[in-house]
């Protein structure tokens, strides 16, 4: 997917440096035709590599992936779930230590485990969108886009009564018109201030490392209860590690919020 995505990319930013370099090469009588297009063609290349992969990237519109420092809050945000047994484990070191947590579902996903989106939503975390099949937007188009998010919504709004406000896009990559599609859906396009590749496994002391040295006031937390739509995704490494997490920053000072209350805590 990665190399169609650059093939796509690469067309592109071809195709603008040609014209935007024709136009230039005629303006000076066709003098350094070929350093301009080669010029436009690296300068096009890096920003559209830049708008699709960069997660905080402004070009194609702005994101919500950290909070304003100084209110010492931290989001606590898992993506990938439902996945069982791990986000019913999840839900109940999160009840054990008090904290609501935002949980970004994926529509095939929720489908496996209605009950446990139920759960969540009792016990009061936030349920953001995170598509249907969990496949990266670049390459889709806005209805292709629209699908995605609306069938995810409806699922979780029929299991809970309630629609989700806020949507993240699979591992953070956009299009154009993801923005655009997702606001007009309803729903405010977020992403993450420090992920810590849990879905690599690479171990609960890693996972903790990686997070406290990470961690800072404002800070959008990203895990994983599951792994796109791996069935049986062992999540247990997060698992073991997510109470000695929570009791490190709890010892640091920081306060847990959802991410809708890190985003209201927002200056107007």
């Amino acid at each position: 997917m990665i190399l169609k995505i650059a093939a796509a990319i690469t067309l592109v930013s071809t195709l603008l440096s040609f014209t935007a370099g024709e136009i230039l090469a005629r303006v000076s009588s066709h003098r350094g035709f070929h350093l301009w297009f080669f010029l436009f063609l690296i300068f096009f290349e890096a920003l559209l590599v830049l708008a699709v992969f960069e997660r905080r990237s402004p070009i194609f519109g702005t994101i919500f992936w950290k909070g304003k420092a100084g209110k010492n809050l931290i989001a606590l945000t898992f993506d990938d779930g439902p996945n069982e047994p791990f986000t019913s484990q999840v839900i109940d070191i999160l009840k054990g230590q008090k904290i609501r947590a935002t949980f970004f579902i994926v529509g095939q996903n929720a489908e496996r485990f209605p009950g446990s989106i139920r759960q969540l939503f009792d016990e009061g975390h936030e349920l953001g969108n995170h598509t249907w099949t969990h496949e990266v937007l670049p390459l889709k188009t806005p209805a292709q886009i629209r699908d995605e998010l609306t069938r995810t919504s409806d699922l979780i709004e029929k299991s809970t009564g309630s629609r989700p406000t806020l949507f993240r896009s699979p591992h953070g990559w956009r299009n154009p018109w993801v923005n655009r599609v997702v606001r007009e859906c309803g729903m405010v396009p977020v992403a993450w201030t420090l992920g810590v590749w849990d879905t690599d496994r690479p171990g609960e002391e890693e996972i903790l490392r990686r997070t406290l040295d990470g961690a800072r006031d404002g800070c959008v937390l990203l895990l994983h209860d599951g792994r796109g739509l791996e069935e049986g995704a062992d999540s247990s490494q997060l698992v073991r590690a997510l109470p000695k997490i929570i009791d490190e920053l709890r010892h640091r000072g920081f306060e847990f919020v959802t991410l809708s209350e890190m985003i209201g805590a927002e200056p107007k």
